[in-house]
């Protein structure tokens, strides 16, 4: 076996055996994957559904329970809310305030006496301050409700003012909230909307995001523990005695920048396979694009990792480094946010960042985007790890 496999097979060895070097490379992602997802958006589906609220009806006639009724008969609200129908504003009150419901609406005593007399009524939205978003949906409700309502009130108004003039009487009995003269109850389907969907391409669950997003960076991490084991070896002199033997400086780096890449590349497959299978993660229907992604990925972290050894001389040095600028090239590059949602001044940064073609490349794919639509990603991470290495090697030449 040549000298360079040799070396490359020592240094695989002793990062894998770093206890701490395998929690960084492989715990704390899944760990981040599973928390990140699960809190923003869940494993699985992400979807707004069940959400408690209640109507407390105080109304003593019939307008107040057909108003309720409309409401939780349909089937878009059933399917979102969990509507609980009460008399009790007092408990629906408390309730909203120990946030056990989001959002309640309150019909006051006097509701089905004003409709009658054409007097307007107002009805009381309860919001729990710390659901802003979905409380605001129940607001939104509320108002179509009333919307709906005042409409047929206006109608019959309307009806009976004409009949008045004509010198009629004894005109149709409108109840309330039927506009159309009909006995039937407040109903949101006088308007009706066809959904269309837009195909703008598959949806990315949050967990799908993350498992992409901290693939992308903790595959830097495998650079700074390549970068340690070479200037480890420099402080202990066997980078020293190895040139004493024939063995030339090129088989060196080159064996330990192969080591490196080595472990990259299997990291990268243990954490692909591991999202699905723990998580479910749907990387798209390309593997193939998925993993030149990730391969590509890992040349460009050895290069960073070459580039590292050679402007940190010690531990220490790259100790600090390190981190700093993997965690620079994530948050840039949008393993954390979509890149989309960063500033117009940090968009420049993303060109340099590995984490931010990969990622790209990564989303692609889970939208559906083609096979092909991988090769500029491909490209531009192959010539940052090209790049890198040989700025490595410039600077390490010295020594």
């Amino acid at each position: 076996m040549p000298k360079v496999f040799h070396i490359a097979a020592k240094d695989f060895r002793l990062i894998v055996r770093d206890k701490a070097a395998f929690l960084i490379m492989l715990g704390m992602p899944l760990a981040l994957i599973f928390i990140l997802g699960s809190a923003l958006g869940g494993v699985g589906e992400s979807e707004i559904a069940d959400i408690p609220v209640a109507i407390a009806n105080e109304d003593e006639g019939g307008a107040g329970a057909d108003f309720s009724e409309g409401i939780t008969e349909v089937d878009t609200l059933q399917e979102l809310f969990n509507i609980e129908v009460t008399d009790d504003v007092a408990g629906v009150r408390s309730s909203v305030e120990r946030g056990d419901l989001v959002a309640a609406l309150v019909i006051p005593p006097e509701f089905s006496d004003r409709l009658a007399t054409g007097e307007p009524v107002s009805l009381e939205v309860l919001q729990d301050p710390g659901s802003e978003v979905v409380a605001g949906i129940w607001a939104g409700v509320a108002r179509a409700a009333a919307a709906n309502l005042s409409a047929g009130q206006v109608v019959r108004a309307s009806v009976e003012a004409a009949l008045e003039d004509a010198g009629l009487s004894g005109g149709p009995d409108v109840a309330p909230g039927a506009p159309d003269g009909g006995d039937h109850a407040m109903s949101f389907d006088a308007v009706r909307i066809d959904d269309r969907e837009i195909d703008s391409g598959k949806t990315i669950g949050m967990i799908d995001f993350y498992a992409a997003g901290q693939t992308a960076m903790f595959l830097l991490f495998t650079a700074m523990f390549g970068a340690f084991t070479f200037v480890k070896e420099r402080r202990e002199q066997t980078l020293a005695r190895a040139l004493a033997t024939p063995t030339t400086s090129a088989e060196v780096v080159g064996g330990k920048a192969l080591g490196t890449l080595s472990v990259a590349a299997g990291q990268f497959l243990v954490l692909y396979l591991g999202t699905q299978l723990l998580f479910r993660v749907d990387w798209g229907a390309h593997p193939a694009g998925t993993i030149a992604l990730g391969l590509s990925e890992a040349v460009a972290a050895t290069g960073l990792g070459m580039a590292l050894a050679a402007l940190g001389k010690t531990e220490r040095a790259i100790g600090g480094i390190g981190p700093a600028v993997i965690m620079l090239f994530g948050a840039v590059g949008g393993s954390m946010l979509p890149a989309e949602f960063m500033p117009a001044w940090m968009k420049p940064l993303q060109a340099i960042s590995p984490v931010y073609w990969t990622l790209e490349g990564y989303l692609g794919l889970m939208q559906g985007d083609p096979l092909g639509s991988v090769v500029p990603y491909v490209a531009i991470l192959l010539v940052m790890g090209v790049a890198l290495t040989a700025f490595g090697v410039w600077r390490l030449r010295y020594e």
